[in-house]
């Protein structure tokens, strides 16, 4: 425990890009300017001048240290301790944690083991979002749930006030409410973290392998939309989504698009390749929305929980259309209902042709 904080101290004194504890690493580095002026002091290094400034010598010595350079690293040392204390001591801690469960059966416990044990000093109690679900789900209930975490902007006045300044998020639920979860947390200026249940292991895990450059593949282009104004979306990263599973009134209407690497369920490991990837989707949904006479877009993901939250981060009320987030169920094999997404929340989408869809 011990040795794992001061190696985490040492590597942020090294860290030049901005970090949310920026106190810690300017303690550390004054720590650490004090030590050496310290050890220079003892005279480890003597160099002689001439008048014009050109070193003369070059000696090693073991002199006496001056009693000014004593005070200075007694005095750099003080302030570093003391930036250090004032931001581990501090009563508002910055980091938050947030579980979204909305699946039955779900456990609603934070999965602590994803953090490093120098983060958990600084992590505020841990917050769950989502309906519980019992045996059978209730997705009117759900979408209440939903509604009210928006109107309370929870993530603003609840989970990351006080000047939060990391977030880690990460959870289960229907694909279209893990969409609609991520348009929360489009305009936060927090440092975001997202794990995944890793399912070949069973456990939460950070996305912080190793990133493997995964690409999008889009196999086809459309310039119009349906006579209803309708157009979408198919995202196959953890399965394959076949036409005729689509509604009938869009399947001749939708983006195709595929992963450059094999499909598998927790795909994207690397949160910089997540965000990739969300980034280029959001590119394609922006041209979708921009075609004419455009009302609608519909998605429909195959996707880890992750994606599916980062691509809600995306929407831009007042230039996407209206997003339909379509759910997948596996026994029929069909999508047979659907959240209408706008900047006032999510109500049930009203399938036009679902006796058609097969």
């Amino acid at each position: 425990m011990k040795w794992e904080r001061f190696k985490w101290l040492i590597i942020l004194a090294f860290k030049w890009n901005k970090t949310a504890y920026p106190k810690t690493k300017w303690g550390v580095r004054l720590c650490l300017a004090a030590m050496a002026s310290s050890f220079f002091s003892f005279g480890v290094v003597d160099i002689q001048f001439k008048n014009e400034f050109i070193v003369d010598t070059l000696n090693l010595t073991g002199q006496e240290p001056s009693l000014y350079s004593m005070y200075l690293s007694a005095f750099l040392a003080l302030i570093g301790t003391a930036l250090i204390y004032s931001e581990w001591n501090i009563k508002t801690r910055h980091t938050a944690k947030v579980l979204i469960s909305a699946l039955p059966g779900m456990s609603d416990v934070f999965p602590d083991n994803i953090l490093d044990s120098t983060e958990k000093a600084f992590c505020r109690e841990a917050v769950t979002l989502g309906k519980g679900q019992d045996i059978e789900e209730n997705i009117e209930l759900q979408i209440k749930r939903f509604n009210a975490e928006l109107e309370i902007n929870i993530f603003k006045r609840f989970i990351l006030q006080e000047k939060g300044q990391r977030l880690y998020i990460g959870g289960l639920a229907r694909i279209p409410f893990l969409v609609s979860y991520g348009t929360l947390l489009r305009n936060l200026s927090s440092e975001l973290f997202y794990f995944d249940k890793f399912h070949h292991k069973g456990e939460w895990q950070l996305l912080s392998c190793e990133n493997e450059k995964i690409e999008i593949i889009q196999k086809n282009e459309i310039d119009s939309v349906n006579e209803n104004g309708d157009v979408g979306i198919v995202v196959n990263f953890t399965t394959e989504i076949k036409k005729h599973q689509l509604p009938s009134n869009v399947q001749e209407y939708v983006i195709e698009i595929s992963p450059s690497i094999a499909r598998e369920r927790n795909l994207i490991k690397n949160q910089d390749n997540l965000q990739h990837i969300s980034k280029n989707i959001g590119v394609i949904i922006d041209k979708l929305s921009a075609l004419p006479k455009c009302k609608r877009v519909h998605l429909f993901l195959s996707v880890q929980s992750s994606l599916a939250i980062e691509i809600g981060r995306r929407y831009q009320e007042g230039t996407h259309k209206k997003w339909i987030i379509h759910n997948y169920d596996a026994e029929s094999g069909r999508y047979h209902w659907a959240l209408e997404l706008s900047k006032f929340g999510v109500v049930t989408y009203e399938y036009l042709d679902i006796s058609k869809t097969n």
